[in-house]
């Protein structure tokens, strides 16, 4: 089956976090231009390094955007804040993956994305 041949030249998609704000909506910072889209659902993974752990595992819909930036539908105005930890103290970095794609909440009409299903890139 050539579908089952070609998974092994492709990996998860993922962006690395280099700040996430203290908000009723948080927005979250990469160190380059991502490819989400708004109401894309995203997830992310933080590490105790980073501070801010009670966002691990959580889900959520993005709400806007700019080329380095998301903001989400989670407040994270309680949570610890985020800190970028020095060099060497990071065993697992902070990423935000996507967590699923269908049909945009806040369009209207409602639309479908599926450009970011299964955001793949080919390894080099």
């Amino acid at each position: 089956m050539t579908f089952a041949t070609n998974l092994s030249t492709f990996t998860p998609f993922l962006m690395n976090i280099v700040g996430i704000s203290q908000a009723q909506q948080a927005t979250i910072t990469f160190l380059t231009d991502h490819p989400f889209t708004v109401g894309e659902y995203v997830s992310f993974r933080v590490s105790k390094p980073y501070g801010m752990t009670q966002l691990n595992n959580q889900k959520g819909i993005v709400l806007s955007l700019t080329p380095t930036t998301i903001t989400v539908n989670i407040d994270t105005s309680n949570m610890t804040p985020f800190v970028y930890p020095p060099v060497g103290e990071v065993i697992y970095p902070a990423v935000c993956v996507p967590a699923g794609s269908g049909i945009i909440p806040m369009s209207n009409p409602s639309t479908v994305n599926l450009e970011d299903t299964f955001d793949n890139v080919p390894l080099n």
